[in-house]
């Protein structure tokens, strides 16, 4: 690669030095600067799109999986509360696998837009100070720790400092740049994944269509239910216009929820990533990006010319970006396992408890999910880098083997752990200690004193025998073969 030599110069201070630092503004990063500045710790949050929800929002990921309220409370909690209590989560249609999932697994899929306006005031009342429109393009070394991160914006360069700094970036970007340890940097790691050994996850693409006929179209799904009654539809429509060339996709079917004002949320495109291509590779996501589009309007025309009720449709919204999966993940003080997850293992630094198995997805648009595990823990070394004594990580950018990122990557995980990292570290600050050094079971008081359970072994006994019910009506854990 070519290079030129960048003339140095000074960096202003965006402002006074803070006690945290959070970069990225998705679940993560929301539990994280709530749960720092809720505990009194001066905290600032950098964002590079205009609103907060990361995947959520900017993505139309527009829910919460597998949220248990004998499980997480704290902060998902919360806002889930919320959202209820608006009326700001999604009306399905009878029989979607929506409401299956809302009625047996705790999950809700809200208004976009709403859950941008209640983070923003939720930011507000916790004194958390925003920063929109600016991308953490660097860290500032100094010896193992780091002194803050170097923004860019509309306005240049500029420096925020901090005595902690948490990665919620989702793809370790800010531990990447700073030179920590990261895994992740080649895809899937071991030669389980045969032909996909080395390579990433592709791209996802949720988009909104508008004005299509509910009623015809529920009619119409009620009288041919394999294809059209569930949340997985189109199946022989799409595999025939495929082979016809059609429809310009690499799928078979489509994911579809309509609701009863006349929009539908619909996911079929899907980008590979080639054996080299990297999801941080500025080439390949504007690629990406593109070819998603023209994916979305082919599917679109499909359903358009095709399914009855979407014969005056249009479509309404395309994404912010694309659904990002894995990337890099930091080097933890301990990296959480594939069987750590599956054995339901207990540790005495844990912060939080997932009920998520993995979810993964393979270059060919395979697809691998058991709702097989019982709650288990996430320690709080996962959360901390082995390299500097006050970076901090939470969700998908924590400590993890790939099999359990395929878990925690997911919103309701990311945020548990990010409340967990962001009580951490305002309690370091208080007390004066790096967060490496810091007495977890403060942390562990703290998170449960606002509601969050921190460790499997506060899952009542009777809750973890109906997962283990359901774990065993579901299978084995992960194989590469199914």
């Amino acid at each position: 690669m070519k290079t030129i030599q960048e003339s140095s110069r000074e960096v202003p201070l965006l402002c006074e030095e803070m006690d945290v630092i959070v970069i990225g503004g998705g679940a993560a990063g929301i539990g994280a600067a709530i749960s720092a500045a809720r505990n009194g710790a001066k905290t600032i949050i950098i964002e590079r799109f205009g609103f907060f929800g990361g995947s959520q929002t900017a993505a139309f990921d527009d829910s919460f999986a597998w949220v248990d309220d004998r499980i997480q409370g704290g902060i998902v909690q919360e806002i889930m509360d919320d959202i209820i209590a608006a009326g700001m989560n999604h009306k399905n249609s009878p029989g979607q696998v929506r409401d299956h999932w809302a009625n047996e697994f705790g999950s809700i899929f809200f208004d976009g837009e709403y859950y941008k306006y209640l983070v923003d005031n939720l930011m507000e009342k916790a004194g958390v100070k925003v920063v929109f429109h600016a991308l953490a393009a660097d860290a500032i070394v100094d010896g193992d720790s780091l002194k803050g991160v170097i923004i860019e914006s509309l306005e240049g360069r500029q420096a925020v400092l901090g005595k902690t700094i948490i990665d919620c970036t989702g793809i370790a970007h800010i531990a990447w740049k700073s030179g920590a340890s990261v895994t992740g940097e080649n895809g899937y790691p071991d030669n389980r994944f045969g032909p996909f050994e080395g390579m990433h996850m592709g791209l996802g693409y949720g988009f909104f269509v508008r004005n299509i006929d509910y009623h015809k179209f529920r009619e119409f799904a009620q009288a041919n239910p394999e294809q059209w009654d569930y949340w997985v539809k189109g199946k022989e429509l799409f595999t025939k216009a495929r082979a016809e060339g059609k429809l310009y996709s690499p799928r078979n079917s489509c994911l579809l929820t309509e609701y009863e004002d006349g929009r539908a949320w619909i996911i079929n495109p899907y980008y590979k990533l080639e054996k080299g291509q990297h999801p941080w590779q500025v080439e390949v996501v504007s690629h990406a990006e593109k070819d998603m589009r023209k994916q979305a309007w082919s599917c679109w025309e499909l359903l358009k010319d095709n399914v009855p009720g979407f014969e005056n449709s249009r479509i309404e919204q395309t994404p912010s970006c694309a659904l990002l999966r894995d990337g890099h993940r930091i080097v933890g003080e301990y990296t959480l396992k594939e069987e750590d997850m599956y054995g339901a293992r207990t540790f005495e630094d844990s912060v939080s408890i997932c009920n998520m198995p993995p979810d993964l997805f393979f270059p060919d648009g395979s697809h691998h999910f058991k709702f097989n595990v019982t709650p288990y823990d996430i320690p709080y070394r996962c959360l901390l880098s082995k390299d500097f004594d006050n970076l901090l990580a939470a969700g998908g950018t924590s400590s993890l083997d790939f099999i359990t990122w395929g878990a925690i990557r997911y919103c309701t995980p990311s945020l548990t752990t990010g409340q967990a990292a962001g009580a951490a570290a305002a309690i370091a600050v208080k007390d004066g200690v790096s967060p490496k050094d810091v007495d977890v079971r403060k942390v562990q008081r703290q998170l449960n004193n606002q509601g969050m359970l921190t460790t499997n072994k506060q899952v009542p006994p009777e809750v973890v025998a109906e997962y283990a019910r359901r774990a065993e009506e579901w299978g084995d854990g992960f194989k590469i073969s199914e």
